[in-house]
Protein backbone atom coordinates (compact mmCIF):
# COMPACT_ATOMS: atom_id res chain seq x y z
CA UNK A 1 0.00 0.00 0.00
CA UNK A 2 2.78 2.40 0.92
CA UNK A 3 4.53 1.60 -2.33
CA UNK A 4 1.40 2.43 -4.33
CA UNK A 5 0.97 5.75 -2.52
CA UNK A 6 4.62 6.62 -3.13
CA UNK A 7 4.24 5.75 -6.81
CA UNK A 8 1.18 7.97 -7.17
CA UNK A 9 3.00 10.86 -5.51
CA UNK A 10 5.95 10.55 -7.94
CA UNK A 11 3.56 10.40 -10.92
CA UNK A 12 1.80 13.56 -9.74
CA UNK A 13 5.10 15.39 -9.25
CA UNK A 14 6.21 14.37 -12.73
CA UNK A 15 2.98 15.62 -14.29
CA UNK A 16 3.21 18.85 -12.31
CA UNK A 17 6.75 19.46 -13.53
CA UNK A 18 5.84 18.67 -17.15
CA UNK A 19 2.92 21.07 -17.34
CA UNK A 20 4.87 23.83 -15.58
CA UNK A 21 8.19 23.35 -17.41
CA UNK A 22 8.20 27.02 -18.53
CA UNK A 23 8.77 27.95 -14.90
CA UNK A 24 11.89 25.83 -14.61
CA UNK A 25 13.48 26.09 -18.10
CA UNK A 26 14.86 29.33 -19.66
CA UNK A 27 12.51 30.73 -22.26
CA UNK A 28 13.59 30.87 -25.92
CA UNK A 29 13.46 34.43 -27.23
CA UNK A 30 10.73 34.85 -29.79
CA UNK A 31 11.72 36.29 -33.17
CA UNK A 32 9.65 39.30 -34.08
CA UNK A 33 8.47 39.52 -37.69
CA UNK A 34 7.37 42.75 -39.27
CA UNK A 35 3.90 42.47 -40.57
CA UNK A 36 3.61 42.94 -44.33
CA UNK A 37 0.80 45.00 -45.63
CA UNK A 38 0.00 43.88 -49.19
CA UNK A 39 -1.82 47.12 -49.96
CA UNK A 40 1.45 49.06 -49.45
CA UNK A 41 3.42 47.08 -52.05
CA UNK A 42 3.97 48.96 -55.35
CA UNK A 43 5.11 47.29 -58.56
CA UNK A 44 7.62 49.49 -60.47
CA UNK A 45 7.63 49.73 -64.23
CA UNK A 46 10.85 49.72 -66.32
CA UNK A 47 11.02 53.52 -66.51
CA UNK A 48 10.77 53.84 -62.71
CA UNK A 49 13.46 51.21 -62.23
CA UNK A 50 15.84 53.04 -64.59
CA UNK A 51 15.15 56.33 -62.78
CA UNK A 52 16.20 54.89 -59.41
CA UNK A 53 19.62 56.11 -58.14
CA UNK A 54 22.35 53.64 -58.94
CA UNK A 55 25.35 52.84 -56.81
CA UNK A 56 28.55 53.97 -58.48
CA UNK A 57 31.36 51.46 -58.15
CA UNK A 58 34.61 52.88 -56.81
CA UNK A 59 37.30 52.46 -59.49
CA UNK A 60 40.37 50.48 -58.44
CA UNK A 61 43.54 52.45 -57.76
CA UNK A 62 45.70 52.95 -60.85
CA UNK A 63 48.41 50.36 -61.39
CA UNK A 64 52.00 51.45 -61.04
CA UNK A 65 53.60 51.94 -64.44
CA UNK A 66 56.99 50.36 -64.74
CA UNK A 67 59.74 52.88 -65.45
CA UNK A 68 62.94 52.08 -67.29
CA UNK A 69 66.23 53.78 -68.07
CA UNK A 70 67.67 53.68 -71.58
CA UNK A 71 70.97 54.69 -73.14
CA UNK A 72 70.81 55.93 -76.71
CA UNK A 73 73.97 56.38 -78.73
CA UNK A 74 76.56 56.92 -79.80
CA UNK A 75 76.29 60.23 -81.62
CA UNK A 76 78.72 62.57 -83.33
CA UNK A 77 78.49 66.22 -82.39
CA UNK A 78 76.16 67.01 -85.30
CA UNK A 79 73.94 63.99 -84.75
CA UNK A 80 73.81 64.66 -81.02
CA UNK A 81 72.20 68.05 -81.54
CA UNK A 82 69.70 66.54 -83.98
CA UNK A 83 68.83 63.73 -81.58
CA UNK A 84 68.34 66.19 -78.72
CA UNK A 85 65.97 68.15 -80.94
CA UNK A 86 63.90 65.01 -81.54
CA UNK A 87 63.71 64.39 -77.80
CA UNK A 88 62.49 67.95 -77.20
CA UNK A 89 59.65 67.30 -79.66
CA UNK A 90 58.71 64.24 -77.57
CA UNK A 91 58.95 66.21 -74.29
CA UNK A 92 61.73 63.91 -73.09
CA UNK A 93 64.83 64.95 -71.21
CA UNK A 94 68.21 63.26 -71.42
CA UNK A 95 71.64 63.55 -69.83
CA UNK A 96 74.63 63.68 -72.17
CA UNK A 97 77.29 61.03 -71.51
CA UNK A 98 80.62 61.54 -73.27
CA UNK A 99 82.64 58.52 -74.44
CA UNK A 100 86.22 58.10 -75.54
CA UNK A 101 87.02 56.95 -79.04
CA UNK A 102 87.63 53.41 -77.78
CA UNK A 103 84.34 53.22 -75.87
CA UNK A 104 82.47 54.80 -78.77
CA UNK A 105 83.25 52.03 -81.23
CA UNK A 106 80.18 50.50 -82.83
CA UNK A 107 80.09 47.75 -85.45
CA UNK A 108 77.30 48.17 -87.97
CA UNK A 109 75.87 45.43 -90.18
CA UNK A 110 74.03 46.86 -93.16
CA UNK A 111 73.15 46.49 -96.84
CA UNK A 112 74.50 49.41 -98.94
CA UNK A 113 72.01 52.08 -100.04
CA UNK A 114 69.59 51.22 -102.82
CA UNK A 115 68.62 53.64 -105.59
CA UNK A 116 65.19 54.63 -104.27
CA UNK A 117 62.94 54.29 -101.21
CA UNK A 118 60.68 51.96 -103.20
CA UNK A 119 63.57 49.58 -103.93
CA UNK A 120 64.66 49.71 -100.31
CA UNK A 121 61.18 48.88 -99.02
CA UNK A 122 60.80 46.06 -101.52
CA UNK A 123 64.16 44.58 -100.50
CA UNK A 124 63.23 44.90 -96.81
CA UNK A 125 60.04 42.93 -97.50
CA UNK A 126 62.09 40.21 -99.24
CA UNK A 127 64.44 40.00 -96.26
CA UNK A 128 61.57 39.69 -93.80
CA UNK A 129 60.20 36.84 -95.91
CA UNK A 130 63.51 35.08 -95.23
CA UNK A 131 62.84 35.35 -91.49
CA UNK A 132 65.01 38.42 -90.85
CA UNK A 133 62.86 40.62 -88.63
CA UNK A 134 65.15 43.18 -86.94
CA UNK A 135 65.78 45.46 -89.93
CA UNK A 136 64.86 48.98 -90.99
CA UNK A 137 65.43 51.30 -93.94
CA UNK A 138 67.88 54.07 -93.06
CA UNK A 139 66.77 57.69 -93.52
CA UNK A 140 70.02 59.42 -92.53
CA UNK A 141 71.07 61.49 -95.58
CA UNK A 142 74.54 59.95 -95.93
CA UNK A 143 73.15 56.40 -95.79
CA UNK A 144 69.64 56.99 -97.11
CA UNK A 145 67.91 53.79 -98.38
CA UNK A 146 70.50 51.50 -96.82
CA UNK A 147 69.07 48.58 -94.84
CA UNK A 148 70.35 48.23 -91.29
CA UNK A 149 70.51 44.84 -89.57
CA UNK A 150 71.97 45.96 -86.25
CA UNK A 151 74.61 47.94 -84.37
CA UNK A 152 76.88 46.23 -81.84
CA UNK A 153 79.48 47.19 -79.28
CA UNK A 154 80.89 43.64 -79.41
CA UNK A 155 82.56 42.88 -82.74
CA UNK A 156 82.07 39.13 -82.25
CA UNK A 157 78.29 39.59 -82.11
CA UNK A 158 78.41 41.68 -85.28
CA UNK A 159 80.45 39.00 -87.07
CA UNK A 160 78.05 36.30 -85.91
CA UNK A 161 75.08 38.20 -87.37
CA UNK A 162 76.94 38.77 -90.64
CA UNK A 163 77.58 35.02 -90.99
CA UNK A 164 73.94 34.22 -90.19
CA UNK A 165 72.80 36.61 -92.91
CA UNK A 166 75.09 34.99 -95.45
CA UNK A 167 73.67 31.54 -94.67
CA UNK A 168 70.21 32.99 -95.42
CA UNK A 169 71.31 34.26 -98.81
CA UNK A 170 72.18 37.88 -97.96
CA UNK A 171 75.55 37.98 -99.70
CA UNK A 172 76.04 41.76 -99.91
CA UNK A 173 75.69 42.58 -96.20
CA UNK A 174 78.60 44.63 -94.87
CA UNK A 175 80.25 44.99 -91.48
CA UNK A 176 81.68 48.47 -90.88
CA UNK A 177 83.19 50.29 -87.92
CA UNK A 178 81.31 53.45 -87.05
CA UNK A 179 82.49 56.42 -84.95
CA UNK A 180 86.16 55.56 -85.14
CA UNK A 181 88.79 58.01 -83.94
CA UNK A 182 86.48 60.69 -82.49
CA UNK A 183 84.92 61.56 -79.16
CA UNK A 184 81.21 60.77 -79.19
CA UNK A 185 78.31 61.02 -76.82
CA UNK A 186 75.35 59.00 -75.66
CA UNK A 187 72.06 60.14 -74.19
CA UNK A 188 70.80 58.71 -70.91
CA UNK A 189 67.03 58.80 -70.44
CA UNK A 190 65.44 57.85 -67.13
CA UNK A 191 61.91 57.08 -66.01
CA UNK A 192 60.65 55.99 -69.43
CA UNK A 193 57.35 54.19 -69.94
CA UNK A 194 56.86 51.39 -72.46
CA UNK A 195 55.05 53.82 -74.75
CA UNK A 196 57.93 56.31 -74.68
CA UNK A 197 60.45 53.55 -75.41
CA UNK A 198 58.38 52.38 -78.38
CA UNK A 199 58.35 55.96 -79.69
CA UNK A 200 62.12 56.20 -79.35
CA UNK A 201 62.57 53.00 -81.35
CA UNK A 202 60.73 54.64 -84.24
CA UNK A 203 63.64 57.09 -84.55
CA UNK A 204 66.11 54.32 -85.47
CA UNK A 205 65.95 54.98 -89.24
CA UNK A 206 67.11 58.56 -88.60
CA UNK A 207 70.10 57.44 -86.51
CA UNK A 208 71.27 54.04 -87.80
CA UNK A 209 74.54 54.08 -85.83
CA UNK A 210 72.80 54.80 -82.52
CA UNK A 211 71.82 51.84 -80.41
CA UNK A 212 68.98 52.03 -77.88
CA UNK A 213 69.54 49.71 -74.92
CA UNK A 214 68.18 49.37 -71.39
CA UNK A 215 70.62 50.19 -68.60
CA UNK A 216 70.55 50.27 -64.80
CA UNK A 217 68.92 53.41 -63.48
CA UNK A 218 71.25 55.73 -61.52
CA UNK A 219 70.62 55.95 -57.78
Amino acid sequence: MRVLVLFLILVNLGLLAYFNRELFLPSVPQQQFTEISPEKITVLNQQQIEAMPKKVATPPPPLDIAKACMEWGVFSDNNLATAQGELIKLSLQATVKSETSQDAKRFWIYKPPLKSPQEALAKAAELKALGIEDIFVVQEPKWKNAISFGVFEDEQLATKLLNELKTKGVKDAVKALRNQGKVHSSLLLTGLTDTEIATLRKLKPEFPAANLKEVSCPN
